[in-house]
């Protein structure tokens, strides 16, 4: 019953995923008439970016509702009598589950700490989102992989976290394969930017956030949920400035925010902008929800695994979305020369990935070998001690590798003759 939990996360994981990255730059594609009648594209980056907070409160009911269930199962529990000795497999993976979706109670302090992950998470998402306009779907989730280098250099200079050997390698291949994806996508002449700036402000949205999660005890749905209500609340203030603000509509400076919900309204046709905003919402609180799973039962490593599949499972639906027949052509991504480089950078991206997800793992196996009580460590190999007194007095000046190889002959003498007595060091010796 675990398993197949753990499978249906990983499959929420990559589908919920890959749907969210495409919806978000088909609805770019959709049309609708603005306040003047004319027909135009619903480039809206503000409201992309409401939206995704939007989708993160709805964690928050969640959340709650995972509490009731696990407050009942805990009184349920206290109220029985007789505890039987073999408990049924679904209703422990139903538990396990509740428990760790439920709430926690929550202080207004904590929920203010999230307040700075939040203002990063806003700006690397409009960020984005603007970086979206002008990029495929493909090439913007393949340029993510650039949150690494950033989350290195800030972890590195705010919360004093050392990299090792590992961490360094799996740069050096991220930068090649950044650099190679962005290289494609400038070879192809209808896109420009790449929103680089947002993966800065995203790494250091996911540092703050990391040190934001050690200082409240909030579970991970929780943390999304009150992120989004912080999100909201901001927006509504900077919409209604950006709705003044000077510039052409739809590119991150001003945004005509009553436009926008009149497209929506007269959309063509009618059902496109918003069955492609409601979708976009469910399958971004499917994907919070399938990944924290993931991450809870796999690790974080698995889920990087996991991620970069995801990367590819978008490249492929563009060119699916491209090549059918339907006619949602202008929907994807086609093929061309520079797809050659930029899938040859993504693979370069995937395997620095992987090393740089080893060197945390390598940094996670580290930390609980050291908070490990002393009974608890594993017992180490026996060394072999000769019981005359200069080997505790005497030998310590000599090179480490020479005693080793003068305690292996020993050893290797003393296997030779098992019923003589094992000759001690003489004073000649000294």
């Amino acid at each position: 019953m675990v398993q197949s939990s753990v499978t249906v996360s990983v499959i929420g994981l990559l589908l919920f995923g890959t749907i969210s990255s495409i919806l978000s730059k088909v609805v770019y594609q959709t049309e609708g008439e603005d306040l003047s009648g004319h027909v135009k594209f619903f480039k809206k980056p503000w409201a992309s970016t409401a939206l995704m907070f939007v989708a993160m409160v709805m964690c928050l009911p969640i959340a709650w509702g995972a509490s009731l269930i696990e407050s009942r199962r805990k009184k349920s529990a206290a109220s029985s009598e007789h505890k039987p000795l073999l408990s049924d497999e679904g209703e422990t993976s139903g538990a396990g589950v509740a428990s760790k979706l439920a709430a926690k109670s929550a202080s207004f302090k904590e929920i203010m700490i999230l307040g700075l992950p939040m203002a990063f998470d806003l700006t690397a998402t409009l960020l984005m989102s603007v970086g979206l306009l002008y990029v495929t779907a493909s090439v913007y989730q393949m340029l993510r992989g650039a949150e690494i280098l950033f989350s290195a250099i800030f972890a590195v200079a705010f919360l004093k976290r050392s990299l090792n050997r590992r961490h360094y390698i799996g740069i050096a291949f991220c930068l090649v394969g950044i650099s190679m994806v962005g290289a494609s996508s400038l070879l192809k002449p209808t896109e420009g930017g790449s929103g680089d700036a947002g993966k800065a402000v995203q790494a250091a949205q996911v540092v703050m956030e990391d040190y934001a999660m050690s200082n409240v005890g909030l579970a991970p749905l929780q943390v999304v949920g009150y992120e989004g209500v912080l999100g909201v609340i901001a927006l509504a203030i900077l919409l209604t400035i950006v709705q003044f603000l000077p510039g052409k509509d739809g590119e991150g400076i001003h945004e005509d925010t009553i436009e926008s919900f009149h497209m929506i309204a007269h959309s063509i046709p009618f059902w496109a902008i918003p069955a492609v905003l409601v979708a976009n919402s469910l399958s971004l609180l499917l994907y919070n929800v399938a990944g924290m799973f993931v991450t809870e039962e796999l690790g974080a490593v698995s889920r990087t695994v996991f991620e970069s599949a995801r990367t590819l499972f978008v490249w492929l639906g563009d060119l699916l979305l491209f090549y059918t027949p339907l006619g949602f052509g202008r929907l994807g991504e086609g093929w061309d020369r520079s797809s050659y480089l930029q899938a040859a950078g993504f693979a370069v991206l995937v395997v620095g990935t992987l090393i740089y997800s080893r060197g945390d793992q390598l940094e996670e196996d580290q930390e609980k070998e050291e908070h490990q009580e002393p009974d608890a460590r594993p017992a180490r190999r026996p060394t072999f001690r000769p019981n005359h007194t200069i080997s505790r007095y005497g030998l310590h000046n000599i090179h480490r590798r020479r005693w080793r190889r003068a305690a292996n002959a020993m050893m290797a003498a003393a296997r030779m003759q098992p019923d003589e007595e094992q000759p001690g060091l003489t004073s000649s010796s000294r």
